[in-house]
């Protein structure tokens, strides 16, 4: 019989039985694992959400886990589930348990809308994670896909508009544009194709950003930032590259460039930029994931141009409560 705890994650043995659980789940090339402290920071409540890890034991052995991520600042209507179970476990009914308590967790706490990230193959229909959240009620909302530049790769010559400039920076984004840094973090949901499901912004404001740098210290992960400046000196759009602590993955996050500046070649012009800022921190390392809404065919066009090709698709899924 499964028997599920919850995770205490100051509980080291504890923790660590459940990301032994999540990082023996990822069995395809293109599953990137977040790494051990990188996973305790993300479940670790905080002002901006409260989080919730499961951990299903057989016989006393780890072989389940799960969590909720309910925002607090934003989206406080929606809660973000994942479930992994090891492979030779699967099918006996491990996961659905976790998720039924997931479940319930939300809906204790007041929320309406489930949300769940299955991915598989780009050359397949689905896996055992579609399926899995298809068979519990959750319908698909909005497809995104993901897509990776193998390293060392040939970069592009930098091309940018006369009337912008680029900056860089790794570490604390300087004081003088940490407000607007916020405002542009905070625009991406709204300004990037979505779905239907209503997800709002996120909240996001300098503390934010302040306690995100200081949470990429505690892990070790360093941020290369690039922003494109107008010629007033307003941020008009930024992008970053996060770079873990293993020396291996690299992780294209946040692109954006506000509406009206749009146009000018200013998402390129970021991602190449990027591209050569980084390139002490890319030696070495194997790969750049980068995921986007598989409507997004400018930004797709983007990607290509670069060098990215496609290897997996993510679902956005939702379950009503």
């Amino acid at each position: 019989m499964l028997v599920i705890e919850r995770v205490d994650l100051s509980d080291t043995p504890s923790f660590e039985a459940l990301y032994d659980v999540y990082a023996r789940s990822l069995t395809r090339d293109f599953d990137g694992a977040w790494l051990a402290a990188e996973k305790r920071v993300n479940l670790t409540d905080d002002e901006y959400g409260a989080k919730i890890a499961l951990l299903g034991r057989l016989d006393g052995a780890p072989v389940a886990g799960g969590w909720v991520v309910m925002p607090l600042r934003d989206n406080t209507d929606f809660a973000f589930l994942e479930v992994v179970v090891l492979p030779e476990h699967r099918r006996r009914g491990h996961g659905s348990a976790v998720l039924e308590q997931l479940i319930g967790i939300s809906r204790a706490s007041g929320r309406s809308t489930d949300f769940a990230m299955p991915v598989w193959g780009v050359d397949e229909e689905g896996d055992a994670g579609r399926w899995f959240v298809e068979a519990h009620g959750f319908e698909l909302d909005i497809m995104d896909a993901v897509r990776e530049l193998s390293l060392p790769a040939q970069l592009l010559p930098l091309e940018l508009d006369p009337h912008y400039t680029l900056e860089t920076w790794r570490g604390p984004c300087p004081d003088e544009w940490v407000d607007e840094y916020a405002d542009l973090r905070r625009i991406l949901t709204s300004e990037a194709p979505s779905g239907d499901a209503g997800l709002e912004d996120e909240y996001w404001d300098a503390a934010r950003v302040r306690k995100d740098e200081a949470d990429l210290v505690r892990v070790g992960r360093e941020m290369q930032v690039v922003v494109a400046r107008a010629g007033s000196g307003e941020l008009v759009g930024h992008t970053q590259l996060a770079f873990p602590a293993d020396g291996i993955e690299v992780y294209q996050w946040d692109t954006l460039v506000r509406p009206e500046h749009r146009g000018h070649g200013l998402g390129l012009a970021l991602k190449t930029r990027a591209l050569q800022a980084s390139a002490d921190l890319l030696e070495g390392r194997r790969r750049i994931t980068t995921e986007n809404a598989a409507s997004n065919a400018h930004m797709i066009a983007v990607n290509e141009k670069l060098g990215f090709r496609q290897t997996a698709w993510t679902g956005e899924y939702v379950r009503t409560l």
